[in-house]
């Protein structure tokens, strides 16, 4: 069975994302937790009044949660699912890194509204990308929860920890019979040959058994790319698989995956590479 974290703050791009989600995986099995994370620091105030706020909040967000736990259990329409809830003080990333050191889910859950202003200081979805040791699934406001037939897999064919990482990724391209593009994004000055060798097979024969199409194309930099295929191309799910970058690499906004996670347009698979590996400036692309 799964373990999946929903997490909501009761808006309507959470709404959204957890009716996604459980539609998407309707088919399997899944132990989902409802997460809301609660203020715990109101401002100004003697102890006894902050106390006292705290308190107030934590009431009214369990009484929330209760109510909208039989909303969701709702969409649970094969019955095949179990739902519980967690209630956790702090940010959304903390209160989700905190609950998956414990647990451990196979994905965790974020709504994305697609109103911020600076990357730089980022949303909830960026940071649980850059901050959360979990496979993230964010989903846009706007993503409707249709069949899922093609989804986008960008690679850069650089070393990957374990094929494993893709167990999660495989298993719903079998489950919907979906269609897997490899896209690679080749930078001005760069040569396809540069993108062939043993990891381009690796990726194939691990996915063996699920329609793949190989695509590369040429662009000034590897969002450009990314944001050119999306804009010509049906896709349903982009997947890119996330090492975690320094700080430096956060403060100039190097981190691909964060800029899609900020500025989503199709719901996008976080997949969390546990090996961190570093990878050298003058390789084709990082994520």
């Amino acid at each position: 069975m799964k373990k999946v974290l929903l997490t909501t703050d009761f808006s309507k791009a959470s709404e959204n994302a957890i009716q996604y989600s459980i539609k998407l995986l309707g088919d399997t099995p899944c132990e989902f937790t409802l997460m809301h994370a609660y203020d715990t620091f109101p401002a100004g105030g003697s102890p006894e009044i902050a106390y006292a706020l705290i308190d107030e909040m934590f009431k009214v967000a369990k009484k929330e949660i209760a109510e909208y736990l039989i909303v969701i259990k709702k969409l649970d329409t094969r019955q095949i699912h179990t739902f519980k809830v967690e209630l956790v003080s702090g940010s959304p990333a903390s209160a989700i890194q905190i609950l998956n050191q414990s647990h451990d889910y196979d994905f965790v859950v974020v709504g994305a509204t697609g109103r911020g202003s600076d990357i730089l200081f980022g949303s909830t979805a960026t940071d649980v990308v850059r901050n959360v040791d979990a496979n993230s699934l964010i989903v846009p406001v706007k993503a409707e929860a249709t069949p899922v037939k093609n989804i986008v897999l960008a690679v850069d064919y650089q070393p990957i920890n374990s094929f494993k990482e893709f167990d999660g990724l495989k298993q719903l391209l079998l489950q919907k019979n979906a269609t897997l593009t490899l896209l690679t994004v080749i930078k001005d000055g760069k040569s396809q040959t540069e993108l062939d060798g043993l990891m381009k097979f690796e990726y194939h024969d691990y996915f063996k058994g699920i329609n793949i199409v190989d695509y590369q194309i040429h662009a000034e930099n590897v969002e450009e790319g990314i944001v050119d295929f999306l804009s010509t191309h049906e896709a349903d799910m982009l997947v890119m698989l996330t090492r975690h970058h320094s700080f430096f690499d956060v403060l100039f906004n190097r981190s691909l995956t964060r800029t899609f996670a900020f500025n989503a347009t199709i719901p996008l698979l976080s997949i969390y590479d546990e090996a961190n590996i570093e990878v050298p400036e003058h390789e084709v692309v990082t994520f």
